[in-house]
């Protein structure tokens, strides 16, 4: 069962929130508490036992502090969850209105009942394929898993995995908040002459920032895990989607695929575009990240050629050799 520890551990989820902007909100939240860590693009934790008894507020106050803050200073919609531990905030924030703050009771008791009826994927350590296993023997929700043996657990999921999710099923997550700013990020801007439609000017662009952020990303020898496409419009609103990689990258070719991909998602077939910026985040260093091959000669080729191209461009200055589809492409920050 759940432990009777305090109910201080907040999740908030950022709604929308922009690369710049969740940079820059993390000021907001220090400001309350020094225990803060990201979970980009969209989230962070917060450890409120401390500000609690330096405040004297509630942790619910203090997360209602924090929401009107972000609300006002950056227009942000926030969604969260307070529980006794990583795990049980988090799935308060899962299951929260939009907008609130979903604050699990001190009654150990009522903590459990809440994680019975959660669905058995939303414990942290089970993905979809553990997922399918556990569901083929009729284990849909958290409390099917918690009342099962735990060598029945264990023959399901393996040893390790098997008595680390049963211990989570009764409540226990033993991680910590650890604290961690936002990451870091590279960004690319292009502004046009002119609002345009032109779909095929636009991908000119997109392509001339992937090209420029794989080349400062391979400079800082820096791998990105996320892409983010920010789209100006004529009236000067904007609409930002940002996407996690199936595997970190500084290669040109994955950026502009994602940059496409996204663009395309966003079906803009009338809309006039001003600008279109880019940015790659949640960097890593290249020196302890491993690279999957890709077993495809083009992409290999690609990956050969970048440090040629990169050489060049310290030598004679960026742009020197680009895509034959830029052609006369001048960038407008």
């Amino acid at each position: 069962m759940t432990t009777g520890t305090e109910v201080t551990v907040l999740h908030l989820r950022f709604h929308r929130a922009t690369f710049e902007t969740y940079s820059e909100l993390f000021t907001v939240l220090d400001g309350v508490t020094p225990l803060v860590q990201a979970l980009p693009p969209d989230s962070a934790l917060l450890e409120l036992a401390g500000a609690v008894r330096y405040f004297g507020q509630s942790p619910e106050q203090l997360a209602d502090l924090l929401q009107t803050c972000l609300a006002a200073r950056y227009g942000l919609l926030t969604t969260g969850g307070i529980g006794p531990n990583r795990m049980l905030a988090t799935m308060s924030a899962d299951t929260a209105i939009p907008g609130t703050v979903q604050v699990l009771s001190d009654d150990p008791a009522e903590q459990a009942r809440f994680l019975r009826d959660c669905p058995v994927r939303a414990l942290p350590g089970v993905g979809p394929t553990l997922e399918r296993s556990l569901t083929k023997y009729g284990i849909e929700k958290v409390g099917d898993l918690a009342d099962l043996p735990p060598a029945t657990v264990q023959r399901i999921a393996g040893a390790s995995t098997g008595r680390l999710i049963q211990k989570r099923a009764h409540g226990t997550d033993r991680r910590t908040v650890t604290p961690a700013g936002p990451p870091a990020t590279i960004t690319s801007s292009h502004r046009f002459d002119q609002d345009t439609l032109d779909h095929d000017q636009i991908r000119r662009a997109l392509l001339a920032a992937a090209t420029d952020l794989g080349t400062h990303l391979r400079a800082a020898e820096q791998l990105a895990r996320t892409v983010e496409l920010q789209v100006t419009y004529a009236d000067r609103s904007t609409t930002t989607r940002s996407r996690t990689l199936c595997e970190p990258t500084a290669h040109t070719p994955a950026i502009r695929d994602t940059l496409y991909a996204t663009f395309a998602a966003l079906g803009l077939q009338r809309a006039r575009v001003r600008a279109v910026t880019a940015r790659t985040g949640n960097l890593a260093t290249a020196t302890g990240t491993a690279v999957q091959l890709a077993f495809d000669r083009s992409t290999e080729s690609h990956r050969t050629l970048e440090p040629v191209l990169d050489r060049a461009a310290r030598r004679f200055g960026p742009g020197t050799i680009a895509p034959a589809a830029l052609g006369s492409y001048t960038r407008r920050g």
